[in-house]
């Protein structure tokens, strides 16, 4: 360290000193030369030895020695005082971003619910209008098809009589003979004879009357009366 400090010789209250240091030979220089003039100033005014101006002028240097270190204390307490208020508002600022950051993820959720509500009404509407042309189509459809209607009626004659389907014709009534007028048709249930258990020693012969009277018998008619045209005279 020592074989970085120069000699200076100065002159001050009177004296030549060769000081050593490691200060600039200027700055040295500087400091004994107002030491000087200040010691000289003293001794002018107040008429006192170079002695005692250089011991006022040491106090006076040692006094602004003093208030400099206080007021570096108290600089240094504000700027610590500054350095916390800086972090204060450094945790502020950032409290600040996280919370711009939520408002500005918000803001966007918004808006692109907002899109979407916005797609939503548009497809909603073009549904709606949609319905609207199908319901005016059919509409038109309908009149269509009730003018159609209303054209076949005035194209037909009011007096015109629909022709009405013909009826089956009638059955026409037989003559009722002698034979037929034997049976008739019986609306209450018919009691049919025992069959007669045939012997076969009987002849196979068989009246006509007597068949056609079994068949209208099957049929459902009965006796209802027997009579003649002729009588026996006995």
């Amino acid at each position: 360290m020592e074989n970085n400090k120069i000699k200076v010789s100065v002159f001050a209250a009177g004296q030549r000193f060769t000081i050593l240091t490691d200060k600039s030979e200027k700055y040295v220089r500087d400091i004994a030369s107002e030491i000087d003039a200040r010691i000289n100033s003293l001794v002018l005014s107040g008429n006192m030895t170079r002695e005692r101006a250089a011991v006022l002028t040491a106090m006076d240097y040692a006094d602004d020695s003093v208030l400099d270190r206080e007021n570096i204390a108290a600089v240094k307490e504000q700027i610590k005082d500054y350095v916390q208020e800086i972090e204060r508002l450094q945790d502020s600022n950032a409290k600040l971003v996280s919370d711009y950051n939520l408002l500005k993820a918000e803001y966007e959720r918004l808006i692109e619910e907002r899109q979407s509500a916005q797609s939503t009404e548009e497809n909603a509407k073009k549904e709606l209008a949609d319905s609207q042309a199908q319901i005016k189509s059919l509409q038109e459809q309908l009149k269509k098809a009730n003018e159609q209607i209303d054209s076949l009626k005035n194209q037909q004659p009011a007096d015109e009589e629909i022709p009405l389907p013909e009826e089956a014709p009638a059955e026409q009534e037989k003559p009722i003979t002698a034979e037929d007028d034997l049976f008739f048709d019986m609306e209450e249930e018919v009691v049919k004879p025992e069959k007669k258990k045939k012997n076969r020693h009987e002849h196979n012969h068989v009246n006509p009357y007597q068949q056609k009277a079994k068949d209208k018998e099957k049929k459902g008619y009965t006796q209802q009366r027997q009579y003649s045209f002729f009588e026996l005279d006995e």
